[in-house]
């Protein structure tokens, strides 16, 4: 009697505990969509406002402060057709916050009434939220990377875990998510959302005749140098542009 009560007992407490790790996986694996969906979105709005973002003089109350965080929400709900997510988590407070001071810190830039060329564009924005983040030490890092040929920023290479998973993305283009991945020795969990490429990119990464800064020359005055001052890669529209990589340490959800 005594031995099947303790069976019974350990065939509960294994169901419980099934039960609950399941259920707090699943809630990580919102959080850390959630998490890529702000990021994701705060792209998608810098890109749409490049003529905001690049204009000299004029309101640019909208890329600071709560308007900002406005803008994101706004593109959040149009883009994934679902509610902007509550800041019921610390992650998502501190990542709100820290995209609000990396507009403030390049605020100089933005309202200068003479350069043309302000230079935040979704992958500058993405480095420098990074490096913000990585220096708080919540356990949240955010970057935007492709394969490692093409990189401009050394900060995005991929990882062994990252270029793993490109090559899979590069096979089947979809979201990929793991639980138990380990950096460094800490237990993390991580995801990939690829991106596709836009047309804008192509004024930076495209082909000469992509480049702006040739509009209105003759051929023989094109440059292969970018807006940026960088090389430009001749990438095409279909070619893979690189996505969204997300590492959170499971020590950080505590």
């Amino acid at each position: 009697m005594f031995k099947s009560f303790i069976s019974l007992l350990f065939v509960f407490i294994f169901l419980f505990v099934s039960t609950t790790t399941s259920a707090n996986d699943e809630e990580v694996k919102q959080l850390v969509e959630e998490v890529s969906k702000m990021y994701i979105s705060s792209m998608a709005f810098l890109f749409k406002n490049q003529w905001l973002i690049n204009q000299k003089g004029g309101d640019k109350s909208e890329l600071f402060s709560d308007k900002f965080v406005n803008n994101i929400r706004r593109e959040y709900e149009e883009k994934y057709q679902e509610d902007f997510p509550k800041a019921n988590h610390h992650v998502k407070k501190i990542l709100l916050q820290t995209m609000v001071e990396v507009m403030e810190d390049n605020r100089p830039i933005l309202t200068d009434a003479d350069i043309a060329f302000k230079g935040i564009i979704p992958a500058t924005f993405a480095s420098q939220l990074g490096r913000k983040l990585s220096i708080k030490g919540i356990g949240l890092k955010i970057k935007f990377t492709r394969m490692i040929e093409g990189i401009r920023n050394k900060a995005n290479i991929p990882d062994a875990w990252e270029s793993a998973i490109i090559k899979d993305v590069i096979k089947d283009p979809k979201i990929y998510y793991d639980a138990n991945a380990n950096v460094a020795g800490k237990a993390v969990y991580r995801q990939f959302t690829p991106l596709p490429m836009k047309p804008y990119c192509l004024k930076c990464h495209g082909t000469i005749a992509d480049n702006p800064l040739n509009k209105g020359k003759d051929r023989s005055q094109w440059t292969d140098i970018d807006m940026t001052g960088f090389k430009m890669e001749n990438w095409k529209i279909t070619d893979f542009g690189g996505g969204v990589s997300i590492l959170m340490e499971r020590s950080s959800l505590k």
